[in-house]
């Protein structure tokens, strides 16, 4: 029996849940700092949407360096140039005094060297896994709870250094999480096999031609083209309505710590839905759990469409993310189910880009509705449609697709063999 190492597995998780604590932390500092700067809501809006687009550019690019270069070692060059980049600031700060032109500079320099680590983090959860003899399931289950717990904690983190040291000053935070996530990753000892495959790809043609390679993987794939086209509806109905919609609410009630709780209490709902993936994959095939998941999860989300009391609101918001947690599991364990390991890096960042953008896209609408007619009205129209279209989903037959295993078959270059001249014995028959 293969000997069991916990220690990649484990030393993973905690690189991750400080890199998730680092990331989140900038969610809160950059446009406070940009506020504080400039005074400017718009231009503190613009510099923090540019974060996504640059992420939508930067995810397939580090997905390619993955494949090529090595998972271990993209996740220390990430989180290398992301403390250099934080601690750099304050720094700067200090020797020539606050800049606004700084402050943009070091949070688009944030924006491109965070998603090749995230990229790389999410591929080595297969390669820690087998290292430590555990099953995909389980180990996807506990790789995302954690996650999750450090994006709760990073704006929380975040909030509490603004206030006790302001926001240049924060930074050097963000900097020390990077580096505890580097400190992490680097002692992390695996091989390049997983499932007896390498996880490098021998470069054969362009950088390029290897990103679109990913893309086209991922296309090839109708099942989860389907899935994935369904979760970035999903996200652009929800990111916009914690980010605006249920901010727009709380702020005319004067309730701040009640959107603060509800919020909490969804984010809180994912990470305990994601740690119960294993217990329901033993249980149930991958279709019945998506379909399962989808469906309930967009039947709680009609509630909250009611606006009910806070201490109700909570509760829906957390079976709503309770409900929703076993699909990030899921989406990752398909992707290492169906991909060649050499290419998964590639699959992971097309599948991260896309999920970046969606937001990007849907705030700006959603804010003009809600300007136009409400906060209420606007949600309630979203929910619907969302649940409509849940429905139409989860009775597609192509979902059934994921109760096999299979890989995508992949294009490989055929390798030219000699045959070989054998003799034949003169005692054998001709």
């Amino acid at each position: 029996m293969k000997p069991r190492r916990l220690a990649p597995f484990v030393l993973l998780e905690v690189s991750s849940v400080f890199e998730a604590i680092a990331g989140g932390m900038t969610y809160i500092i950059v446009p406070w700092l940009i506020l504080d700067l400039t005074g400017s809501p718009l231009i503190a809006g613009l510099v923090t949407a540019s974060k996504g687009v640059i992420a939508f550019v930067i995810f397939p690019l580090a997905g390619t360096f993955v494949d090529r270069i090595g998972r271990r070692r993209v996740a220390i060059t990430s989180d290398i140039l992301a403390a250099v980049t934080a601690m750099a600031f304050p720094l700067v700060t200090a020797a020539f005094g606050p800049s606004v032109g700084v402050a943009i500079v070091v949070t688009v320099l944030g924006a491109m060297f965070e998603p090749p680590g995230f990229t790389a983090r999410k591929s080595l959860v297969a390669n820690t896994a087998e290292a430590s003899n555990m099953t995909l399931e389980r180990a996807n289950g506990i790789h995302e709870s954690i996650r999750g717990l450090g994006l709760i904690g990073g704006p929380a983190v975040g909030a509490l250094a603004l206030a006790a040291i302001g926001p240049q000053n924060a930074y050097w935070v963000v900097g020390i999480g990077f580096t505890l996530s580097f400190l992490a990753i680097s002692f992390v000892r695996i091989t390049h096999v997983v499932g007896g495959e390498s996880d490098v790809d021998v470069p054969l043609q362009s950088f390029f031609r290897d990103t679109i390679d990913g893309i086209k993987a991922l296309v090839r794939d109708r099942a989860l083209l389907v899935l994935i086209t369904f979760w970035v509806v999903l996200d652009m109905v929800y990111l916009p309505s914690e980010e605006i919609v249920l901010p727009v609410y709380f702020e005319g009630k004067g309730d701040p710590l009640g959107l603060g709780i509800i919020v909490s209490a969804m984010l809180l709902g994912v990470v305990v839905g994601s740690l119960f993936f294993e217990f329901l994959a033993r249980r149930w095939s991958l279709p019945v759990i998506i379909r399962v998941s989808v469906l309930t999860c967009c039947t709680v989300m009609l509630t909250m469409a009611l606006f009910p009391p806070v201490w109700l609101f909570a509760i829906i918001g957390f079976a709503m993310g309770l409900s929703w947690g076993p699909m990030n599991p899921v989406l990752s364990l398909l992707i290492q189910r169906r991909f060649p390991a050499s290419i998964q890096g590639r699959v992971f960042g097309v599948q991260l880009a896309i999920f970046s953008a969606a937001p990007a896209i849907a705030l700006p609408f959603v804010g003009a509705l809600v300007e136009a007619f409400g906060a209420q009205p606007v949600y309630f129209v979203l929910v619907v449609s969302t649940f409509v279209l849940a429905l139409a989903v989860v009775f597609l037959p192509v979902l059934n697709d994921f109760g096999r295993s299979s890989t995508v078959p992949m294009k490989v270059r055929p390798m030219k063999v000699k045959p070989m001249k054998v003799k034949t014995s003169k005692a054998e028959p001709r």
